[in-house]
C-alpha cells in the first residue's frame, strides 16, 4: 500500500480555499511547518498509512506513521485540547495535563470531563505510557525524557506524536501555524471536512485583522510591554519574552514591536518609565489573581507613570495567559482585541 506524507502549509490552505494570500514573510524569517503537500482524496478521506514529520525542541525531525486514525489521545496543553474538542474528538481524549488556569469559554465543561493525569511540570513518560495512548499531542518543549518523553522514546513504546508547529521554540512560527495544526490534526484523525471548515474560519479572522492594519498603519511602529503580576505595594512586576515565538508574529501583524527584547528586565517602575511603551498589555493568570484585581487601575493611578505613553494615551489593555501565551486558537482572540483597539472602532 502506498504511504502518504502529510504536510499542510499556509500556501496549501490558501489554494484550497481560494482566500486572500497571507502577507509575505520578511526576508530571512523562518517558518515552521510540516513537510511537502497534503494529499487529499476525492471523498476527502485520509488515506492510510499516513506519514508526517514532527520537529522536536532540538530541531530534529521524526517521521510518524499512522496506520489508521488514533483512538486514544493524551495531550499536554490547553490549546491542543481545545483544537481536538473543536474537531469532535472528545471521546478519544484519555488524558490531559492540568491546565494552568481555570478553563473558561465554550469548552470549559468539556475540559472538566477529561481525566487529568498530572501537572505539566511533574508528569513523567511512565505516567503517559500507563494511559496506553496511540498518540501524544501538544507543545514542543514537553517532548523530552525529563517530562512526557522524547519523540524517540514514545515511538519505542508504540506511541506516535504530534508536536504543534505553533509551539516551536527553535524558530519563530507565524500565527498561521495554528491553522496548519488544525489541518494536520484533521488529517491524522480523518476529520478533514470539519478541520477545513474551522481552518477557513480562522483564516478569515486572521485576514480581517491583517487587512485592517495594512489599510491604516503609518510609518510609526508602536511598542508594547507585557506586564504580569503587577504589585502596586512593591512597584514590581514581571514580563514575558515576546521577542520570539508565536507572540512575536502577533506583534508583527499589528505593526507593533516589543518594548523590551527578551524577558530580562528590571522588575521596577524604572523599566516602564525608561522604555516608555506605547501599549501596556496586562496579562492575567490565576496564580496572580489577588494582584490582578487592581493592577490596571494601579498602573493608571501611579504618579510616577503618568508621562508614560501607554498611560497618557489610555492604551492599557488586558488579556489572559491562555489567550496570549498558549499555542492555539485563543491567540486569535488577542489579535482581534488588539487590532480593534489599535485600528478599529475602539481606536
Amino acid at each position: 500500500m502506498n504511504k502518504r506524507i502529510l504536510g499542510i502549509t499556509t500556501a496549501t490552505f490558501a489554494t484550497l480555499f481560494l482566500l486572500t494570500a497571507c502577507s509575505p514573510k520578511e526576508e530571512g524569517s523562518t517558518e515552521t511547518t510540516t513537510s511537502t503537500t497534503a494529499v487529499q482524496t476525492e471523498s476527502n478521506e485520509t488515506v492510510y498509512p499516513l506519514e508526517i514529520e514532527v520537529t522536536d525542541s532540538e530541531g530534529n525531525t521524526h517521521i510518524q506513521t499512522f496506520e489508521q486514525a488514533p483512538e486514544r489521545i493524551v495531550t499536554n496543553n490547553l490549546s491542543s485540547i481545545e483544537i481536538l474538542l473543536e474537531l469532535g474528538l472528545k471521546d478519544k481524549i484519555v488524558g490531559i495535563t492540568q491546565p494552568d488556569n481555570e478553563v473558561t469559554g465554550e469548552f470549559a465543561d468539556d475540559v472538566k470531563d477529561l481525566d487529568v493525569i498530572g501537572d505539566k511540570m511533574t508528569v513523567s513518560k511512565e505516567t503517559i505510557a500507563g494511559y496506553t495512548p496511540d498518540i501524544v499531542v501538544g507543545r514542543e518543549m514537553a517532548f523530552n525524557d525529563e517530562s512526557i518523553g522524547s519523540v524517540a522514546t514514545l515511538n519505542d513504546l508504540g506511541i506516535q506524536t504530534y508536536i504543534q508547529t505553533a509551539s516551536s521554540m527553535t524558530s519563530n512560527p507565524p500565527l498561521t501555524n495554528v491553522i496548519d495544526d488544525v489541518l494536520a490534526l484533521g488529517k491524522i484523525f480523518n476529520v478533514n471536512e470539519r478541520a477545513e471548515e474551522y481552518a477557513k474560519e480562522l483564516e478569515t479572522r486572521y485576514q480581517t485583522v491583517v487587512e485592517k492594519v495594512q489599510a491604516q498603519e503609518g510609518d510609526e511602529t508602536l511598542t508594547l510591554l507585557p506586564i504580569v503580576a503587577y504589585d502596586a505595594s512593591k512597584s514590581s512586576f514581571a514580563v514575558f519574552n515576546i521577542s520570539g515565538g508565536l507572540q512575536s508574529d502577533l506583534l508583527k501583524q499589528l505593526n507593533v514591536k516589543p518594548a523590551v527584547e527578551g524577558s530580562v528586565a528590571d522588575p521596577s517602575l524604572e523599566t516602564i518609565i525608561n522604555t516608555n511603551p506605547d501599549i501596556i498589555l496586562y496579562v492575567t493568570a490565576d496564580r496572580n489573581a489577588d494582584l490582578d484585581a487592581n493592577a490596571v487601575e494601579s498602573i493608571k493611578n501611579e504618579p510616577l507613570l503618568k508621562e508614560v505613553n501607554a498611560v497618557k494615551e489610555n492604551r492599557i489593555y488586558t488579556t489572559t495567559y491562555d489567550d496570549f501565551m498558549d499555542y492555539g486558537v485563543r491567540i486569535f482572540d488577542t489579535l482581534e482585541m488588539l487590532g480593534d483597539h489599535l485600528y478599529g472602532e475602539n481606536k
